[in-house]
């Protein structure tokens, strides 16, 4: 790889005085006067062509909300139709027919535990 390198560089700098000297003249000879350019053409602003009126805003606005809505239905009732049948949760059926695993007594001896507890620190928090 460093042999290929170094005959490619060695024959860049063999080349490049024939290159050169191909051009003709000399060197250091003034450069020649620049190109005329051509006057510019003003452009004529037609003011119907760039106008985007705010009805035409808000119809794409609607639509692009109308296709949101749409993707959204079409994936939640995708994913509504892949879970499997025995993942799905029945509306019909109560909180404490589930996999509920606590009773009311229970969820309501819990709660006085709660009340009592805190009523204790507001006790403890007057004393102090």
């Amino acid at each position: 790889m460093l042999r290929r390198t170094l005959v490619l560089i060695l024959a860049l700098a063999l080349l490049a005085p024939a290159a050169a000297a191909a051009q003709g003249g000399d060197p250091f000879s003034p450069l020649p006067p620049p190109q005329p350019t051509p006057a510019p053409v003003p452009e004529v602003d037609d003011p119907a062509d760039d106008d985007v009126g705010r009805t035409t805003l808000y119809v794409i606005a609607g639509g692009l909300l109308i296709a949101f809505i749409g993707v959204g239905m079409f994936i939640s009732r995708d994913a509504r139709r892949s879970i499997p049948k025995g993942e799905r949760r029945d509306a019909a059926r109560l909180r404490e027919q589930g996999p509920h695993k606590h009773e009311r007594r229970a969820k309501s001896k819990a709660r006085a535990k709660g009340r009592q507890a805190r009523a204790a620190r507001k006790v403890t928090k007057r004393k102090r």
